[in-house]
């Protein structure tokens, strides 16, 4: 049940029995039906019989909720069985394509490793001999003056 303030009016919800082979009469409010009913002639048949629907709406509702959780479990399940499928092939194609790619990156690797043509190769490196020890036990003086022995 609602209330309208604006038009003072009260809305109900009912589950409406009918005969088979008749309609509910348009309301004088545009969009509304009457609870009178009308033959394929339009020809006035009786009035309908109107029952509250709140246990019908909690029928439905409930039906609603259980078909919106067989629903969800079975997207579930299908999203779970596509997601290992794709996992699978995913593997699959992993392990069928290392050893291409280990060699493209051995190759790669050989090619940065290649020295560069035209250079003479050289030995390994050679250590800088020492200078010859001196006499002197002080270090030599850098500057304008000149030690005189």
């Amino acid at each position: 049940m609602a209330y309208d303030d604006e038009t003072g009016t009260i809305r109900d919800v009912f589950a409406v029995e009918r005969p088979v082979g008749t309609s509910l009469s348009d309301s004088s409010i545009p969009g509304g039906i009457s609870a009178l009913l009308r033959d394929a002639a339009n020809a006035l048949a009786g009035h309908a019989v109107l029952y509250p629907a709140d246990a019908e709406l909690d029928e439905i509702r409930a039906e609603a909720r259980e078909e919106g959780r067989q629903e969800g479990v079975a997207k579930g399940v299908v999203i779970g069985v596509a997601a290992t499928v794709v996992a699978a092939g995913l593997g699959v194609v992993a392990v069928k394509a290392a050893p291409q790619i280990k060699n493209r990156l051995n190759g790669l690797r050989s090619k940065l490793n290649r020295k560069p043509e035209g250079t003479a190769e050289t030995g390994p490196l050679q250590g800088v001999p020492e200078p010859p020890a001196t006499t002197d036990d002080d270090p030599p003086r850098r500057g304008r003056h000149l030690r005189i022995a």
